[in-house]
């Protein structure tokens, strides 16, 4: 089985859960997480943000809802499929969505790391430079994200 069925598979688990629990942020959340994995973005934001109207300060679901809206924006933008304006609108939200994150877990490494990749998109270079410095700090073992990962052979 692909790992794509297996994140299938949690799904559907986890949609029973929700139903158990419609006000669970966790269950929503990881919801939101395995829809990903299987490539469906729309029902992993729509999962995400249930999770953020069940609970507005659950700190998971503020760093992936913000995450995964920057990551949409960065596709969007990269394609040239959105209009600028909403663009720019995709990538205020993730930065805002990414900020509340950082104020109710402010050791989150990936949560700096991603506000820093979202002000450098955004022209912000000093609030870019400052979140990657918090990252890096957050990071005394640091292993680089995986767009920088080098893989070294054996």
């Amino acid at each position: 089985m692909s790992k794509a069925g297996k994140h299938l598979e949690a799904c559907e688990l986890l949609e029973k859960l929700a139903t158990l629990s419609p006000h669970n942020p966790l269950i929503w959340n990881d919801l939101g997480v395995q829809y990903e994995a299987a490539g469906e973005m729309d029902k992993a934001l729509d999962a995400l943000r249930r999770s953020h109207q069940a609970d507005s300060t659950y700190p998971p679901a503020l760093y992936n809802l913000g995450k995964f809206t920057l990551d949409r924006f960065i596709g969007f933008h990269k394609a040239g499929l959105a209009a600028k304006e909403e663009v720019q609108g995709m990538l205020i939200e993730a930065i805002d969505l990414l900020n509340a994150n950082l104020d109710r877990d402010p050791d989150n490494a990936d949560g700096h790391y991603q506000l820093a990749l979202a002000y450098g998109l955004n022209q912000d270079e000093r609030m870019a430079l400052a979140h990657m410095t918090v990252a890096l700090r957050l990071r005394q073992t640091f292993e680089a994200p995986s767009p920088w990962r080098i893989e070294r052979a054996p």
